[in-house]
């Protein structure tokens, strides 16, 4: 009887106990649009880690000892590369383990947009610093980063290929369903003048034809100058700007100063998802609050 029981319970454990779970890959991501898109590549299999939780900005970011850990441990890393995550390029430099790095912006067929050389984002001669690494703004460059995914997924767990290949297949239909619904809403926009906080919008606005006159703040790491904020000012008079784009991860208090005394609308931009829950719904939410929040203000 011993025996029977004993023999019914290791059956049971068997049956029941979640084996895969080791087989599953520890995976890191490094900001939420991104996230977002890998944990739709992975569903049904395992979440990956997010890096930089909340509304932290890449731009001036400063890494904890537990990210550090949380990257030692990891098998493959996803982010967008050292032309976003700058803080992110001595870390990686470090680490002693056999993480698998990818940089998303080197995917192929991906749409690369330069800032404008007027905007200047940076001084100084590495070229890599004008190429506008906010990417994942034109949903076909998602399409194609959710491919590269799949790839780099299936090759560290080739077991799991079948449902990477699966879940790759459905976001590519569903982020094709979101550029339509983003071409519906946003063309009737594209002669209306408005400028942002910083030029994150590069591939919203190439994809969608979107007419962007202005920038607040050309560097993001430190604060516009009295003669850049007076120049934009003259601007937002002659080009006739009707909103005026903030950002939730930087204090209001620059755009409010250029609202002072004009008829100009604001509203708020979210380009990293900072105030929006992590998961695979993510990016879809994202780029169709994008779409509302330019619809509302340059509509009204």
């Amino acid at each position: 009887m011993i025996y029977r029981v004993g023999l019914l319970h290791f059956w049971m454990v068997l049956l029941f106990f979640p084996w895969n779970v080791e087989a599953v890959p520890k995976v890191v991501v490094s900001i939420k649009p991104l996230h977002s898109l890998v944990s739709g590549v992975m569903q049904g299999v395992g979440e990956p880690n997010l890096l930089l939780e909340g509304n932290a900005s890449v731009h001036v970011y400063s890494m904890r000892p537990s990210e550090v850990s949380m990257l030692q441990q990891a098998e493959l890393f996803f982010w967008v590369g050292p032309q976003l995550e700058t803080f992110l390029e001595k870390p990686l430099a470090s680490l002693t383990n056999s993480m698998i790095s990818v940089e998303l912006i080197e995917t192929k067929g991906l749409q690369i947009h330069r800032y404008e050389k007027k905007s200047f984002w940076i001084s100084g001669g590495d070229e890599r610093n004008f190429i506008d690494p906010h990417l994942w703004l034109d949903p076909w460059n998602a399409i194609r980063m959710v491919q590269r995914i799949s790839q780099e997924l299936t090759e560290v767990d080739p077991e799991n290929a079948r449902r990477y290949q699966e879940n790759s297949k459905f976001l590519q239909q569903k982020l094709k369903r979101l550029d339509q619904h983003l071409e519906q809403d946003l063309g009737a926009l594209k002669q209306k003048p408005f400028a942002v906080f910083h030029p994150a919008y590069t591939y919203l606005e190439k994809r969608f034809d979107l007419m962007r006159v202005g920038v607040v703040n050309i560097h993001p790491e430190r604060p516009p100058g009295a003669r850049h904020l007076a120049k934009l000012r003259r601007m937002m008079q002659q080009n006739g700007i009707e909103c005026l784009f903030r950002e939730p991860q930087f204090e209001p208090r620059l755009t409010d100063m250029l609202l002072q005394g004009t008829k100009v609308r604001s509203a708020v931009l979210d380009p990293l998802g900072a105030e929006l829950d992590a998961g695979p719904e993510l990016y879809f939410t994202l780029l169709r609050n994008l779409g509302k929040s330019f619809r509302q203000c340059l509509d009204s």
